[in-house]
């Protein structure tokens, strides 16, 4: 009984301290919140408005965290080519006044003239998805490499194709690849999802500018030699059945062809 009116009363003397002097516990719960505030914006960047591609936090990359924006204007650059302009937006675009706008690079490739006007033509005014994929490495540029999809809807309305920006060039002919393409993937890098996610979208790309160069399209028309003309008839044969027996949802929009 003593043990149990000895414990009652450290309990009461706890809940006399609460009722009489809270602002210690006050401080510390604040403080801890304000600190998880912090943690959780910086892991999101609810409000952040990338115009550079230092803006954008590194585990955004690591996590391949997909950007939302809308393309503005294609800008030339004699050292990296086309740059998509883009008005970036944040999960929360509080600040929609801002006129801040971040340069970026389709990642993995090199476009030529006929590339700059597709893009010019296509994708310009649209809304695209990005993800920051720095194949070139840290070079220290303005700009950000990044994987660039935007979605295009057919003529009827009934179906909705995501469109790959760089799997779209190359396989016009209007790009070629600027990096190589691993052959294989290492033990170390088939553990890191951050590589895995990088490598499958540069054989993806390889896939593109492969079929490309077999059908001599774009820049390949002249750069390589012409197909002797029973494997070309066979190669057209083949490409008008595909078109013809491939639904609708898995074909590049006719914009896009």
């Amino acid at each position: 009984m003593a043990g149990a009116g000895e414990d009652k009363s450290y309990f009461q003397r706890f809940c006399d301290y609460m009722r009489r002097d809270t602002k210690g516990v006050e401080i510390a719960t604040y403080t801890i919140s304000g600190v998880l505030f912090v943690v959780a914006y910086n892991k999101i960047r609810p409000l952040t408005r990338f115009a550079k591609a230092s803006d954008i936090p590194r585990h955004f990359i690591r996590e391949q965290i997909p950007q939302y924006g809308h393309v503005r204007k294609i800008e030339p650059s004699i050292q990296s080519g086309p740059l998509l302009v883009v008005r970036h937006q944040p999960p929360l675009n509080l600040f929609f006044w801002s006129s801040k706008t971040l340069p970026v690079k389709v990642a993995g490739i090199d476009v030529n003239a006929n590339g700059y006007s597709w893009l010019q033509s296509v994708v310009v005014d649209r809304q695209i998805t990005f993800v920051p994929v720095p194949v070139g490495g840290d070079s220290g540029q303005e700009h950000a490499e990044c994987r660039v999809f935007f979605y295009d809807r057919s003529k009827d309305g009934k179906t909705v194709r995501r469109v790959d920006v760089g799997e779209a060039l190359l396989s016009l002919g209007f790009a070629r690849m600027s990096v190589p393409v691993p052959v294989k993937a290492t033990k170390a890098a088939s553990k890191d999802p951050f590589e895995r996610a990088v490598q499958g979208y540069l054989r993806a790309l390889a896939k593109s500018e492969s079929e490309a160069k077999d059908r001599r399209v774009g820049l390949w028309q002249q750069s390589l030699p012409p197909k002797l003309w029973p494997a070309k008839l066979w190669q057209s044969a083949w490409n008008g059945l595909l078109l013809k027996v491939s639904p609708a949802s898995h074909r590049l929009p006719e914009l896009v062809r």
